[in-house]
């Protein structure tokens, strides 16, 4: 599955692997003047490839290292001869992928991304008519990054927020700098959010505090049942219910269960 459309000067490309009509875990990418913010699946190279074969592209920037986000890395900077910015945390994982350690379910999902060269991105990312600020964001993976549009109002979250409720976690992530990473931006001035998974968001500022006071609330519920004496396990099943098809999809990879261990880890 591959789908473009834009929202006022930026192109957006929904893309994803799909089985029949079914999309298998679709991610964003989005192309703001010439930069292209992520660069999805390699499943849909010969789609992107297509789609941006007359723009003109003179760098990607990685919000971070994950299969799904640098997925046409190789592709495109090879045809537009664009340069790949990242974290510096992340650019090992971007040269070597196979860093990544691909667990089966994601190289059948997103497949494991060819190698690209990347070089550490700046504090700021001027293109014609916008001006990013790159800001740390702590808890998904190392060398994630926020990009920030402070006159538009925009924000690139990568995987920093992917919905309101969200009750999953991966067993490498951490709940609570994830917290802390959402209350830190919250205080910026946000409209929309651009999430890699979601799309575009409107109403940036309500939305993100939602999340917080959401994780909060689960915090908070967390740690008063483990006061009584719940054991995480029980936790989980009072709080979040019966793990479902991700959990073994993923191996215990991705699930409810650590959401729960990540809180009570803190």
């Amino acid at each position: 599955m591959f789908k473009e459309k834009k929202y006022k000067n930026i192109i957006i490309y929904k893309m994803g692997r799909s089985i029949g009509k079914f999309t298998l875990y679709p991610v964003h990418s989005f192309l703001v003047n010439d930069i292209i913010i992520d660069t999805g699946t390699p499943y849909t190279e010969k789609e992107f490839l297509t789609a941006v074969k007359k723009k003109k592209i003179s760098a990607i920037i990685n919000t971070h290292y994950h299969e799904d986000h640098i997925g046409n890395n190789s592709a495109i900077q090879k045809k537009h001869n664009a340069k790949i910015y990242a974290h510096k945390d992340s650019i090992p994982f971007i040269s070597t992928p196979e860093k990544n350690r691909l667990r089966f379910y994601q190289k059948f999902v997103w497949k494991l991304p060819d190698k690209s060269n990347a070089i550490p991105i700046a504090n700021n990312v001027e293109t014609d008519d916008f001006n990013l600020k790159v800001i740390e964001a702590k808890g998904h993976s190392k060398g994630s990054i926020y990009l920030y549009e402070k006159n538009k109002k925009w924000l690139f979250t990568g995987d920093m927020f992917c919905g309101i409720k969200n009750i999953y976690l991966r067993s490498d992530e951490n709940f609570n700098e994830i917290l802390k990473s959402l209350e830190m931006i919250s205080e910026l001035e946000i409209d929309t959010v651009f999430c890699g998974l979601k799309g575009v968001i409107p109403h940036g500022n309500i939305v993100i505090k939602r999340k917080i006071v959401f994780m909060k609330d689960l915090q908070k519920r967390t740690m008063d049942l483990l006061n009584k004496g719940f054991s995480p396990k029980k936790i989980k099943r009072k709080l979040l219910g019966f793990e479902d098809i991700m959990f073994y999809i993923s191996t215990g990879h991705f699930s409810k269960q650590n959401l729960i261990n990540s809180i009570i880890k803190r």
